[in-house]
């Protein structure tokens, strides 16, 4: 990716009293950051989760300074999804 392109990413954010307590984290879509090189469409997109999210869930955009940082946060984000697919197994 070129130094001067500007990408964008939507982050999840849930509040203290949702299910598994507070955090924000980039939101992953088949294994990759949802991210758009267009602030314009990366706010719909945020807009169109949050009129279906829950009361503790709300979406936001922020700037993606790193693309460096991406492998890192998919190691991440498959990190948690095995551990609530382990947590949701023992229930």
């Amino acid at each position: 990716m070129d130094a001067t392109t500007q990408s964008f990413t939507v982050w999840i954010h849930r509040s203290a009293k949702s299910m598994f307590g507070a955090a924000s984290n980039p939101v992953m879509r088949n294994g990759k950051l949802l991210s758009f090189d267009d602030e314009g469409r990366a706010q719909a997109e945020c807009n169109r989760l949050n009129s279906t999210s829950g009361a503790h869930v709300h979406y936001s955009v922020k700037p993606a300074h790193a693309v460096a940082l991406e492998a890192g946060l998919v190691a991440l984000a498959d990190g948690f999804r095995r551990l609530t697919g382990e947590m949701a197994a023992r229930r």
